[in-house]
């Protein structure tokens, strides 16, 4: 295929990447336009927002701040909370790019810096869960997830001496969705998922931030298929790009490498890329894979594509399909795809406030199959017409910052 390819031949054409650390990936489970400008860190300007506080669910610390908003207007009233936060959040987002949510939690955690390390939690119309209450349950689940984790964990990369990462923030679960209507009139619905955790790390020369990904590519399971129809995930693809206004101030990596350029599983989960060595059991490190990790015969193959080198990296995972009798194959209906991709940007000291001003963008295709009967006088054969459709994709922008945001 024209495609596969082109693939092969950009992989005869790698050239070294000087900083890009991609990691592992793991099977598990897995943002649309600019932030506030690079020279602005102050939020919109909003009127006071006037709610009564909402207690603090229970058995969660006392110190945490928590906030649901719920509506058409949920991130303006959300912005209008966080105004008083915003110089000591560690991790920001804009929230027009959120416009669509009709549910917007707020967690944030109280470091012994004074600032605060935000949850994110989003949901809307292309969400699964929609009942309020539902999504409330799922919201203080987050939240109880989120105050139990430490708020650092020892670790080293690569040939580098061990460091103590400091998490300064999740993003939990931007959700986009596809229906399909079949022939007889069922709907059937997709989903692309993604969520994100953060950590950094100060160095001698600057600041290492990780940026653990959750991209979840999901289908209905084969039992809950309509008749004569299936559905799988064909493609799902990852791109990180930093904004920093200078790349020598900011960049992906560590130190002199460059990832592997591509490769296929035998398995249902696989390492892959280049490992730098992250030694740590407080991290979490990268893989990918089906949703069954015990299920034989689920393959796929990867590859990473430097756009530019650096400052653009996309991860694509494609060809996901189940081995079949005799060199045949059909994709793995049913199966959920997830994939971790591990992210390690850089930012010299000097640089304002040690911003790291990152956009994230997840993409997910799928194919559908659904048996159509074409009949012609007294005989009627069963033909099995193949689609190709794709989840709307999730694009977003975050801006990181250290435990001490205004330290020189």
């Amino acid at each position: 295929m024209i495609l596969q390819s082109s693939r092969e031949e950009n992989l005869m054409k790698w050239k070294p990447l000087f900083g890009v650390l991609l990691g592992l990936l793991m099977v598990g489970l897995s943002y649309t336009s600019a932030l506030s400008s690079y020279d602005s860190k102050q939020a919109p300007s909003l009127p006071p927002y006037k709610e009564k506080p909402i207690p603090t669910p229970p058995g969660i610390e006392s110190g945490l701040v928590v906030k649901t908003f719920t509506g058409p207007s949920s991130t303006v009233q959300a912005k209008s909370f966080l105004n008083q936060y915003w110089d000591k959040l560690t991790l920001r987002l804009n929230l027009n790019e959120f416009q669509n949510a009709t549910f917007v939690g707020i967690a944030l955690r109280p470091l012994p810096s004074g600032a605060y390390a935000p949850l994110y939690y989003f949901a809307d119309d292309s969400s699964e869960h929609l009942d309020i209450h539902a999504l409330n349950d799922l919201f203080t689940s987050e939240v109880t997830k989120f105050a139990d984790r430490p708020l650092s964990a020892e670790g080293a990369l690569d040939y580098e001496p061990p460091r103590e990462w400091k998490a300064i923030g999740r993003i939990r679960t931007i959700t986009t969705s596809q229906e399909i209507k079949t022939e007889r009139g069922d709907k059937v619905t997709v989903y692309n998922k993604l969520g994100a955790d953060f950590w950094v790390t100060e160095a001698r020369m600057g600041y290492y931030y990780y940026v653990y990904l959750t991209h979840e590519a999901k289908v209905p399971r084969k039992e809950d298929f309509p008749l004569n129809f299936r559905v799988a995930v064909k493609e799902v693809r990852e791109r990180a790009t930093i904004l920093n206004p200078s790349p020598e101030q900011a960049y992906l990596g560590v130190g002199s490498f460059k990832p592997e350029g591509s490769g296929s599983s035998s398995e249902p989960t696989i390492t892959w890329g280049l490992n730098i060595g992250i030694d740590s059991k407080g991290l979490p490190s990268a893989m990918a894979g089906f949703s069954e990790s015990y299920t034989k015969g689920l393959v796929f193959k990867w590859y990473t594509d430097d756009i530019d080198a650096n400052r653009d990296i996309q991860f694509e995972f494609y060809d996901l399909k189940k081995k079949g009798f005799l060199r045949s194959s059909s994709p793995a209906w049913g199966k959920i795809f997830v994939a971790h991709p591990v992210l390690v940007p850089f930012v010299k000291k000097g640089t304002p406030f040690h911003m790291v001003d990152m956009k994230l963008r997840a993409e997910a295709d799928f194919i559908y199959e659904e048996d159509k009967a074409y009949c012609v006088g007294f005989g009627c054969t069963v033909f099995h017409h193949r689609e190709k459709t794709s989840a709307p994709p999730i694009e977003f922008t975050v801006e990181m910052y250290p435990w001490f945001i205004y330290q020189p």
